[in-house]
């Protein structure tokens, strides 16, 4: 129940950042142009509000339906040009229509239009990279060049079923050489040719899209820089425990097989049950040999080193940034994130991938959410989500801020002022459209729960 609790909360201050953000980006330019604003909204408010209340002359509020909010603009549409409007000056109220006129969205010119319909995109890539460039600022950044993997990478088994094997060391992705091994399972997804160093010789795995169905499918596509086999920690009264196993250890054989690497232990362990087994151990500098008869689930008690508890074996990066490198490594970052949301976004579309399994609403975010409250991990899913935001309201889509842009640019290039009521009907196709796919997300959400 509070693991409940805490997700919805983030959720909600999530959502409550990103949409005034958003819509703050469409106020403050509004102001500057001095565009009457009537309303200004955190959700939406279908038949009631939560509350509100009038400040100066914009009445401001929360709605009930968190699945967006708006503000509304004096003058948007160019229908009732001679409804007249309270506007509090200095010296009193005015309602004449001259007044009116000048604080109108379509009196303005073009360009002013242009920014005002853009200050949310605007505002939510800013605040993505504010975001960004503060977590880098507070927490820096720790990385492991992919030239330091000098045991390769170790694969989960979707990786050994998609055609990779223990010990690959990853040359390039598409053609491209991956710097860092934080981005490589990444880049693994979005890739198609990946080469390859497999002791010694080069080869090519090639990524179809069966085989990026099967990482959509499983959500989860897990590797890790190969390690060798030194003990991390005993568990107590455990058979390694009776038979003289220690942290620091490192176990160079089983029986008759060598140990090189964390990954052969299960295998062998399991080939093993039910028998006695002979444990070659190097401890400080020093051989140990033990034995213990292996019970039949073939566990021994045992958890192993992972890369980060090994900085003796691999260099680690480790980058400070000041005010000024945050900013622009935060700015970086953001549009990482974004060619990163367009590449998935592209295999959305090619079904065989199965990549649209991993669309989906406000209940797919709550998922991504820690159950206990983790300030890096929220802001990190916020900054995400901000420029993802961005992105979505960029398409040409009426009713979406993209949609508005699409008819301004075009009255730019044609020097004619497109039709109400063409503008009218396609921003209702358009709200249409938007709901039913938000009504889908939803469903397909609720479904998810009962079926995958």
């Amino acid at each position: 129940m509070i693991e409940i609790l805490v997700k919805t909360i983030q959720m909600l201050l999530c959502l409550s950042i990103l949409v005034i953000i958003h819509e703050l980006g469409h106020f403050a330019f509004s102001k500057m142009f001095k565009v009457h604003v009537e309303k200004f909204m955190l959700f939406f408010d279908p038949w009631f509000t939560i509350y509100k209340k009038k400040i100066g002359n914009t009445i401001y509020g929360i709605g009930w339906l968190p699945l967006g909010g708006y503000v509304k603009i004096y003058g948007m549409n160019r229908e009732n040009q001679n409804q007249k409007v309270k506007i509090k000056h200095n010296n009193g109220f005015s309602n004449t229509k001259i007044a009116n006129n000048n604080i109108k969205f379509y009196y303005k010119s073009a360009i002013k239009r242009l920014l005002i319909v853009s200050g949310g995109i605007i505002f939510n890539v800013l605040l993505s990279i504010l975001i960004f460039s503060g977590l880098l600022f507070l927490y820096g950044e720790i990385k492991l060049p992919t030239n330091n993997l000098k045991y390769g990478i170790e694969f989960d088994s979707l990786g050994k079923q998609i055609g990779f094997k223990n010990g690959d060391k990853i040359l390039f992705i598409n053609d491209k050489v991956i710097p860092y091994f934080n981005d490589i399972s990444k880049e693994i997804l979005l890739g198609k040719d990946i080469t390859i160093d497999r002791m010694g010789k080069i080869i090519h795995v090639l990524l179809k899209n069966e085989q990026k169905k099967m990482i959509f499918d499983k959500k989860e596509f897990i590797i890790k820089p190969r390690v060798p086999p030194i003990i991390n920690d005993v568990v107590k009264n455990s058979l390694a425990y009776k038979c003289g196993l220690k942290k620091n250890d490192e176990i160079l054989s089983i029986n008759s097989d060598i140990v090189l690497f964390s990954d052969q232990i299960k295998d062998i362990l399991y080939k093993n049950k039910n028998k006695l087994i002979s444990i070659l151990l190097n401890r400080k500098q020093q051989l140990i040999k033990t034995t213990c008869f292996l019970n039949k689930q073939g566990i021994i008690g045992i958890y192993l080193k992972s890369f980060i508890d090994m900085d003796n074996i691999f260099v680690f990066e480790k980058h400070k940034y000041s005010i000024l490198g945050s900013i622009y490594h935060g700015t970086i970052r953001t549009f990482m994130v974004l060619k990163n949301q367009i590449l998935f976004f592209k295999n959305v579309f090619y079904i065989k991938t199965k990549a649209y399994k991993q669309l989906g609403s406000f209940f797919s975010i709550a998922k991504e959410l820690p159950s206990e409250w983790n300030w890096e991990i929220f802001w990190v899913l916020t900054g995400t989500l901000s420029i993802w935001l961005a992105f979505v309201n960029f398409f040409p889509i009426p009713s979406l801020d993209g949609g508005y842009i699409l008819f301004i640019i075009l009255e730019i290039i044609t020097n004619k002022t497109i039709s109400e009521k063409f503008i009218e009907k396609s921003n209702i196709i358009g709200f249409i459209i938007i709901s039913f796919i938000m009504f889908i997300m939803i469903i397909w959400d609720i479904l998810k729960v009962f079926f995958y």
